[in-house]
């Protein structure tokens, strides 16, 4: 999930004479073999979702993770879930470790009043996650924008040799979406908005990429069905999740996301998507006001696949406006959306609650080596 990436990116960039991470992971998979592969140490205890039948999984998980904050002397523990910071909240309790909490979705929680208070501290990737909290607990939030690796995540070289490679047409706009293919994320809105487009310039369509996972396996069925209905099934190529995403990034043109309010927070498509030169139309809500400027992108209202189509029409007709969004975008990412300064203001905010500067009792020493 889009969460664990970010969190495994994080450590990855960690500076390490300063930070020495402990992942605690459900069990074996994927991540605990790419956090092994970077030299993180993982130790798997269950995490349960919050239910009435597993509220004593939960206690006992949090009573696991107790003695490990003990015994390895954990300064910070720093979830990134809701179901995870009450375990790790009711985990830090009678012991010397701070919780900063990791918040990422816009949504409120009915447990977010508990689990602001549980946290030292939190940090939320938008302005907009503070809104989920009273003003005494907002007092805890700090918005520390997160970050693409721009190693991988950059203009291509050579753009229509990569089109080649990837088998996307070379004279033709490309239109990406890259996820979860949901109903949530407005996918069909944007494959609605390719009918809209087809019904317009019939000889001028644009083609569209939907690379992700389906959230259900009708999803595919239902998009078949649209694209059939409106015309457009060749214009419409479907890839399950890829692991070199960014190389259709940088082979498309315009990234197209149409996530409703609330299913998300700062959505990392967008920033990844401008690093690789590609100009974002997105639905205008919490979260992507805070990623995109008139400058680097264009929001739309949600729900409206004719809006999404205006959109791409006014980049389509217009090649000079495409590629002033696009070169700005890319300045943008690098000014403000690199993962190693998201790692330094995250190790710097850290130190101010080890220290005792940020919403706790003052006066504390702050420790010569942290672990997290």
């Amino acid at each position: 999930m889009g969460g664990q990436q970010s969190m495994a990116l994080l450590i990855e960039h960690l500076d390490r004479s300063a930070v020495e991470p402990l992942v605690i992971c459900p069990g074996p998979g994927p991540l605990t073999d790419h956090l092994t592969a970077l030299g993180c140490p993982v130790v798997h205890i269950p995490l349960y979702h919050l239910k009435a039948r597993t509220l004593g999984s939960v206690w006992r998980s949090s009573r696991r993770i107790r003695a490990l904050l003990r015994e390895r002397a954990i300064d910070i523990i720093a979830p990134d879930a809701s179901r995870d910071a009450l375990t790790a909240g009711l985990a830090k309790l009678g012991t010397n470790t701070k919780m900063v909490w990791f918040v990422r979705l816009t949504a409120r929680y009915s447990l977010d009043p508990l689990l602001g208070w549980l946290a030292d501290a939190m940090i939320g990737d938008s302005d907009d996650t503070k809104r989920r909290f009273s003003r005494r607990l907002a007092g805890r939030h700090r918005t520390i924008v997160g970050g693409a690796d721009l190693r991988r995540f950059r203009p291509s070289e050579d753009r229509s040799a990569l089109r080649r490679s990837l088998d996307l047409p070379l004279d033709r706009l490309v239109l990406l979406f890259a996820g979860q293919v949901k109903e949530a994320k407005g996918v069909f809105d944007i494959v609605d908005a390719l009918g809209h487009l087809k019904a317009r310039a019939p000889d001028d369509v644009p083609f569209l990429v939907i690379v992700g996972t389906p959230d259900q396996p009708t999803i595919v069925t239902e998009i078949a069905r649209r694209t059939e209905a409106q015309g457009t099934a060749a214009d419409v190529r479907l890839h399950p999740q890829q692991a070199n995403v960014e190389r259709w990034m940088q082979a498309a043109d315009v990234l197209l996301s149409g996530s409703h309010e609330d299913t998300e927070g700062m959505s990392r498509v967008l920033y990844e998507a401008m690093a690789c030169g590609v100009v974002p139309v997105a639905t205008n809500i919490r979260g992507n006001r805070d990623a995109l400027t008139q400058d680097t992108g264009m929001l739309v209202p949600e729900r409206d696949p004719s809006a999404i189509a205006a959109a791409v029409h006014a980049l389509q007709a217009d090649p000079l406006q495409l590629a002033t969004m696009r070169a700005a975008g890319i300045q943008q990412a690098r000014e403000r959306f690199d993962i190693r300064r998201h790692a330094r203001a995250v190790e710097a905010f850290y130190r101010e609650v080890l220290r005792g500067s940020f919403a706790a009792p003052s006066g504390a020493e702050e420790p010569s080596d942290h672990r997290a």
